[in-house]
């Protein structure tokens, strides 16, 4: 693995003439396995909060694969809105910190998927992390190492032994609530609805945690099953921040009040915890607003014919759209590679296309 690092560091400089392009998310210039201190790490990753700063001096590495959590994040962000007004691309700047973003200090609906996904992404990031081996804080999950377990979803009674690497959900969730809601220290209303989205996001990677087995025996007999236990893929939990995105509610709130108080919702219910809050109406983010950190829609792609949000009457706001025959390179089948870097194709293609005014 570190020789496949390091050969991929030393061909940086060749991606762009391969057709790969790379973005080095702590823009660390290391040509081997990068050493993760304090100087690399925190004094690089623009403003972090005097919390997060500190936690970062203790554990730089960990921060490092917290990070990279962030930014898996907000590309899962950008696929699940990609047909939205707001599709997250704001959020994704070279040299910026995300969380500053103005958007994120709103109580807008999209503000409360972006809390969300950016904890499951740190959660889950830093779980992984562990299990590789490359965290010093950390290793694999061995609280059910040794034990007999059997499938839930089978009836048989065959058990499997618990072994292998585990990924460390346990560590994972926590580093991403101190990391994550440290930075909420008001005890204000918003600040209770971010730490709430918060352990909504972390929550969808814990209730989701699958097993992944290998079996022992002659010629597959599988007569011993070893299984661990393992992040799910994050397609699935944008998956289900999505829906719960869709169904997300509205609380009540006095903005006057600053008190420590509990939230319920506009129906006087108490909300589940893994139900995703906003408090405040969006914006129909039609136009540019540098206000919101928001680029309108002009320039976007619609879809003339979708019955869905994509559609060109409703993704233009009604300013009507051109049809045009573009060549375009875009990032493709991005991976991302702990720790930071993310590796792209670029994808070249020629195509019509509807675009809005």
């Amino acid at each position: 693995m570190i020789r496949l690092l390091a050969a991929l560091i030393v061909l940086i400089a060749t991606f762009l003439h391969m057709g790969f392009t790379t973005n080095n998310i702590l823009r660390l210039n290391i040509k081997k396995d990068p050493v993760l201190d304090p100087n690399t790490v925190c004094k690089t990753f623009p403003e972090l909060r005097s919390q997060q700063y500190n936690l970062c001096r203790k554990y730089p590495d960990v921060t490092a694969s917290a990070i990279q959590g962030v930014q898996i994040a907000i590309h899962e962000c950008q696929y699940q809105l990609r047909t939205h007004r707001w599709n997250c691309s704001a959020l994704e700047k070279k040299n910026k910190n995300p969380h500053t973003s103005p958007i994120l200090t709103k109580g807008y609906r999209e503000t409360a998927f972006a809390y969300a996904i950016s904890s499951a992404g740190v959660t889950h990031q830093v779980a992984k992390a562990c299990s590789m081996g490359k965290l010093k804080s950390c290793g694999c999950d061995m609280s059910v190492h040794g034990r007999k377990g059997r499938h839930a979803e089978e009836d048989s009674e065959k058990t499997f032994e618990w072994g292998g690497c585990s990924h460390n959900i346990d560590f994972g969730a926590k580093y991403a609530m101190k990391f994550l809601d440290r930075k909420e220290s008001a005890a204000d209303v918003h600040s209770q609805i971010n730490v709430h989205n918060n352990r909504a996001g972390r929550l969808a990677v814990i209730k989701n945690v699958r097993e992944q087995c290998k079996c022992h025996g002659m010629s597959g007999s599988c007569e011993l099953e070893t299984c661990w236990k393992a992040a799910p893929d994050f397609r699935k939990v944008g998956d289900l921040l999505r829906r719960k995105y869709d169904l997300a509610s509205k609380v009540q709130v006095d903005i006057s009040n600053v008190a420590k108080t509990r939230l319920f919702k506009s129906n006087g219910q108490k909300p589940q915890k893994m139900e995703l809050l906003f408090y405040e109406k969006s914006p129909n983010y039609c136009e540019e607003n540098p206000n919101l950190d928001s680029p309108g829609t002009t320039g976007r792609d619609c879809n003339k014919s979708s019955t869905g949000i994509d559609n060109c009457d409703t993704l233009c706001c009604g300013r009507g759209y051109n049809t045009l025959k573009v060549k375009r390179s875009e990032r493709c089948h991005c991976k991302f590679h702990w720790c930071c870097y993310v590796e792209c194709q670029t994808c070249t293609y020629t195509e019509w296309v509807t675009v809005c005014k």
